[in-house]
């Protein structure tokens, strides 16, 4: 009867609460997909390589857009390689920091469908995302190279002055809405705006423009001024969750040293993925798992291998993450010095170990009840348990306090997995 009374004691003690699989929400412990794809492609370098090659605006200009030529491009196959790793939405880069658009644009000519593609992609691929039941988003850039008004001394990313610059802030924020308008109107429903480099310039009416013309959109803080109201932060690689919002979505590339393509990529491991993945979407995040096409608009080969390995993961531990709540009281001591998060749904329990394990058996303190089950989820194997005490719980005199102890776990085996194990009561 106590070791019932504990689990019921921890069901109300549990936290944040998520919507069932069908209740379709942005922000529902999901994994997206992230296309960071323009005419820098061409250098095969870098997504930034016109600022961090100090090259000049006019010959950057002369050899990367004329020489885009995406004539491979296919968005089912784009879907494709999402779902291909789990994944439920994509945002798509519709203007980098060069301020080259990937849309039909009436707003200026530096545009791809003005480059040998000569095709709206944007346009392509939300309809691709509607064949496929993929939610799509979009990512913006505050900083706009290309944009002759457009320099922000206020903000970080920012070209240095080239021949013939005015910058002039309301009339950029002008051609701002406009192209924001476009993109909001045009291509259906959108569920999340991602702003790039905030500009540190407080303009409410940026994000309520891009809720009018798209209601129920999510919206990050990284836009004009909106580190407070917007609805969700998006850390990035390495860095630690930024701001106070609701909703976190962490984003990282599959390549190690750029967003978009580069030839002779460093890609991560699976074991570095499904282990960070996990991290946040057992804690209650999204996840946005980034790739960088070719100039001739096909995936690489080792991202796409990267998704359909992740895919294969997120598959057999999906229902971990799925209607499930939060139980950071039963994480208790952990002795072999790793990382543990626990979630639940009713009376089941799902262990994750974001930083790896370091032995084939684990004491599961403070947890006291013998499961009818414990499965490993990336196996589907059965695993030994017993409530037992250890050394390290028992002290001369007292009476030894017993714990759940898991055994059999095939630790080398995974060791380049994130390990999940489900316990049933």
């Amino acid at each position: 009867m106590k070791r019932l009374m504990f689990l019921a004691l921890a069901v109300t003690a549990a936290t944040t609460v998520f919507a069932a699989e069908n209740d379709w929400k942005m922000f529902d412990r999901r994994l997206g997909m992230f296309i960071h794809w323009g005419c820098y492609s061409v250098g095969e370098w870098h997504c930034q390589e016109l600022w961090r090659r100090n090259l000049s605006r006019a010959d950057y200009e002369k050899r990367f857009a004329p020489n885009f030529n995406a004539a491979k491009f296919n968005a089912d196959e784009f879907v494709a390689v999402a779902k291909s790793a789990g994944a439920e939405y994509i945002v798509f880069t519709s203007k980098h920091h060069d301020g080259f658009c990937m849309w039909d644009t009436k707003t200026t000519d530096y545009k791809i469908t003005n480059t040998p593609t000569k095709r709206d992609v944007i346009k392509e691929l939300a309809e691709a995302c509607r064949r496929g039941g993929i939610r799509l988003g979009f990512y913006y850039s505050n900083p706009d190279w290309h944009c002759s008004f457009s320099n922000n001394p206020k903000s970080s990313h920012q070209l240095p002055m080239q021949p013939g610059d005015k910058p002039d802030m309301e009339k950029y924020i002008a051609y701002v809405k406009a192209q924001v308008t476009e993109l909001l109107s045009n291509y259906g429903d959108i569920c999340c705006w991602f702003w790039d480099i905030p500009t540190n310039i407080d303009r409410p009416e940026m994000d309520e423009l891009v809720r009018r013309l798209q209601p129920g959109i999510m919206i990050n803080d990284r836009g004009w001024g909106n580190k407070k109201t917007a609805d969700y932060s998006t850390p990035e690689r390495d860095y630690a969750w930024a701001g106070g919002n609701k909703y976190i979505e962490c984003c990282d590339a599959t390549g190690v040293q750029s967003w978009g393509y580069r030839r002779n990529e460093d890609y991560h491991t699976h074991g570095y993925f499904t282990r960070n993945i996990d991290s946040y979407l057992a804690t209650g995040a999204n996840y946005l798992l980034n790739v960088g096409p070719k100039p001739d608009g096909t995936i690489p080969d080792e991202a796409k291998a990267i998704m359909a390995k992740v895919g294969s993961w997120m598959a057999r531990v999906r229902e971990s993450y799925r209607g499930v709540e939060n139980a950071p009281e039963l994480v208790g001591k952990v002795t072999h010095g790793e990382k543990r998060t626990i979630t639940r749904r009713g009376k089941t329990l799902y262990v994750h170990f974001p930083k790896g394990i370091e032995a084939d058996g684990l004491s599961l303190a403070p947890i006291k009840d013998l499961p009818k089950k414990a499965v490993l989820l990336n196996t589907g194997r059965e695993l030994s348990c017993e409530v037992t005490d250890f050394p390290w719980s028992s002290k001369p005199g007292s009476a030894a306090e017993t714990y759940l102890h898991v055994r059999g776990i095939p630790a080398d085996d995974l060791a380049n997995e994130c390990v999940v194990i489900r316990l049933e009561y």
